[in-house]
């Protein structure tokens, strides 16, 4: 299970963790501060050790990183991760403002809906 540090520090930018498994390009950290895909906001982009992640998902209690190659590190190694800030402060203030904008929709209209608001 991946410690979510983007929930107790969600302004942190990088980080040193430690490398729980490996899959082919597909990879689990102990600790992170990627925001995966949900509640219709889009992952977080960014670097493991300078490798590219593709995209950050949520599979039950962890978060499972597509890297754009294989890994040049292995289970038990610290890596260092690395968050695009400018995207992520972008899309908190965009998933924010559709928040703001469901909330006026719920008090004019009785019976509506949230089937998805993916930014």
């Amino acid at each position: 299970m991946s410690e979510k540090i983007f929930w107790i520090e969600p302004y942190k930018t990088e980080l040193d963790s430690i490398v729980l498994t490996i899959q082919d390009d597909k990879v689990e950290l102990a600790q992170t501060i990627f925001y995966a895909q949900s509640g219709g906001q889009e992952s977080d982009a960014g670097t493991i050790n300078n490798i590219p992640v593709i995209k950050a998902e949520k599979k039950d209690d962890t978060i499972i990183y597509t890297l754009a190659c294989k890994p040049n590190f292995k289970v038990g190694d610290k890596v260092h991760t690395s968050i695009d800030w400018k995207r992520r402060y972008q899309l908190m203030k965009l998933h924010f403002a559709a928040e703001l904008v469901l909330e006026l929709f719920y008090k004019e209209y009785e019976n509506i809906q949230k089937i998805g608001a993916h930014l």
